[in-house]
């Protein structure tokens, strides 16, 4: 499936689609896509199906030795880890508008600071729940254990967004695309009941480009 960003397509008329290699709408290419509906750059999705051996095979362990996903190519350009891609798509089609430039240099770490975390800290405590789950004693020590961690991700969380509508006080930018999609991982410890980060998430689904993306599906 091609979607073609008339904004970008038409200041940039020779650009080559982007391929982003992937196994699903809701696996970490979701953060990716929706970058690059927000940008309106134009891409391709290549699916990928583990059962068929997509992952494994000789042409895409090229791209990707890991054989997982995501994976973005943009014509000699072959990156993976999501935050990485995000990073390089901001750069390189934001112009400056979702990603801070360097030259503002306070504004920038902040900025890296969010992109990082949200993969860093925040999604790592969240995959827990998915893989330390043998045993319904050990499902539910995980279940503390991120439960008390999404407590202390509030007490982090909560002060910016009740101030800001998004995490950085210029607006919305590629760390609320990181963050929102990999929250709803943990809504249910995270989230519920707390209007700041109610109404944070709410304002991200809301956007054009996330539902073209299919991010909260």
């Amino acid at each position: 499936m091609l979607r073609f960003g008339l904004d970008y397509r038409e200041a940039n008329p020779m650009t080559k689609t982007v391929k982003l290699y992937a196994q699903a709408y809701q696996d970490r290419s979701d953060r990716v896509r929706w970058l690059l509906e927000e940008l309106k750059v134009p891409y391709e999705n290549v699916w990928l199906n583990k059962k068929n051996g997509d992952l494994a095979s000789p042409s895409y362990l090229a791209l990707n030795p890991q054989g997982r996903t995501p994976t973005l190519v943009d014509d000699d350009i072959v990156l993976f880890e999501s935050t990485a891609l995000c990073l390089y798509i901001a750069d390189t089609y934001g112009n400056g508008s979702l990603a801070p430039r360097a030259e503002n240099k306070k504004l920038r770490a902040e900025y890296m600071q969010w992109m990082t975390w949200s993969t860093g800290s925040l999604e790592c405590v969240i995959a827990r729940m998915f893989t330390h789950v043998s045993s319904p004693e050990e499902t539910q020590v995980t279940k503390t254990y991120v439960k008390e961690q999404c407590q202390i991700f509030q007490k982090l969380l909560v002060p910016i967004l009740s101030k800001h509508d998004y995490i950085l006080s210029t607006g919305f930018s590629a760390a609320d695309i990181m963050l929102g999609a990999i929250i709803p991982g943990a809504h249910e410890f995270l989230v519920e009941g707390i209007k700041p980060l109610e109404a944070y998430m709410n304002r991200l689904k809301a956007r054009e480009a996330a539902v073209k993306a299919k991010v909260f599906e």
